[in-house]
């Protein structure tokens, strides 16, 4: 019927909620665990996996050809997540992956500092205010800066976020079933079909952007590929024609019938144009 994903700050209960709504739906619970566990089946370690899953990388980290196949892996594994449709995804960006699935939900759960404080004490069986709130402000940073840094993203912005909801003073329960109610009153059929098609769309871009980038290491950077209606489209940037050429073949021997629309720039083209 729908993919909900979700993002919380840490200690406003949004696993709890997360878990809830998918049990009164019948949905499959997707938890930061399970995301983690299919990124390193599809070949990244889990020493690699501590580098830049929801935390800052650091300078060097941030530009090497590692992190952008972290986010390669987990935009793939995000989009398998949601083509089994009927799922709730917990953090990860996911709703940054899937934002123009007409299908999908995201929503953000906060809290107020006090009852922050107080769910993390329970959590984690520890009594002290002071250490509950070092752990809150790190989990802050690091959720910020993950986002940031890979996603140039503000966690304040909430433009793409459907509902931001203030747990503070709601039951887990009510907050679930409010959300149920409205999912089951506002995905239609119709809803769902173009859901399925849209998600296949972008798990072929995602497979053409693996195949151009990983594959054949071509250099292209920045590389986004959109699929629309039986058109891809390629954005980027990169030094030579010739590369541009190059990756419209590759997608032509792979993906025949597909038109190509051809967006990106070539630095070597426009130097020669000011000559």
């Amino acid at each position: 019927m729908a993919i909900i994903t979700l993002t919380r700050q840490s200690g406003s209960m949004g696993d709890e909620i997360g878990m809830l709504i998918a049990r009164r739906l019948g949905y499959t619970f997707y938890s930061r665990k399970e995301i983690e566990q299919r990124i390193i089946e599809k070949g990244f370690t889990k020493e690699e996996l501590k580098k830049y899953d929801e935390r800052k990388p650091n300078f060097f980290d941030r530009f090497s050809k590692l992190r952008d196949q972290y986010l390669n892996y987990l935009s793939m594994v995000i989009l398998e997540m949601a083509q089994q449709n009927n799922c709730v995804i917990m953090g990860r960006g996911a709703f940054l992956f899937l934002r123009d699935m007409p299908n999908h939900l995201t929503m953000r759960f906060v809290s107020t500092q006090e009852k922050r404080l107080e769910n993390i004490k329970t959590l984690v069986n520890i009594d002290s205010d002071k250490v509950a709130l070092k752990m809150l402000i790190e989990s802050d940073k690091r959720q910020r800066a993950f986002y940031k840094s890979c996603f140039h993203y503000d966690l304040n912005d909430h433009s793409l976020i459907h509902a931001t909801i203030n747990t503070a003073s709601l039951n887990p329960d009510m907050v679930a079933e409010m959300i149920v109610a409205g999912i089951k009153n506002n995905i239609s059929d119709e809803v769902e079909i173009l859901g399925e098609q849209r998600i296949g769309e972008l798990i072929l871009a995602q497979k053409i952007t693996n195949k151009l980038v990983f594959e054949h290491n071509l250099r292209i950077d920045e590389l986004w590929v959109l699929v629309r209606n039986n058109v891809i489209t390629l954005h980027g940037m990169t030094a030579f024609h010739a590369t541009v050429e190059r990756a419209i073949t590759i997608i032509n021997s792979e993906w025949a019938g597909y038109g190509i629309k051809d967006e990106i720039k070539c630095v070597q083209d426009s130097f020669s144009s000011k000559a």
